[in-house]
């Protein structure tokens, strides 16, 4: 999945689990701080993010820094899980 393909999916899922008003995340926004996200969302994200994987995500550590953003998370979950060519 493109970086572009992410973005546009994980703010249909905002939408869904949170919806908003106003302008769209840009892959940068502070999900958290912004309110896009909050503690029931994230569930919904987890869940998303496992389903594109193929796999159960580690929350342990450090982990939730790679919620803080879209780029964020598409870097530290999907970036490496990209098929090479």
């Amino acid at each position: 999945m493109t970086r572009e393909q992410f973005y546009e999916k994980f703010t249909a899922l905002l939408q869904e689990v949170k919806p908003y008003q106003g302008e769209d995340p840009q892959p940068t926004s502070r999900l958290w701080e912004e309110g896009y996200v909050d503690s029931l969302a994230l569930l919904d994200i987890v869940a998303f993010l496992e389903d594109l994987v193929g796999h159960e995500i580690d929350l342990t550590g450090d982990a939730i820094t790679n919620f803080y953003t879209m780029k964020a998370m598409y870097d530290g979950y999907l970036l490496d899980a990209r098929p090479t060519t």
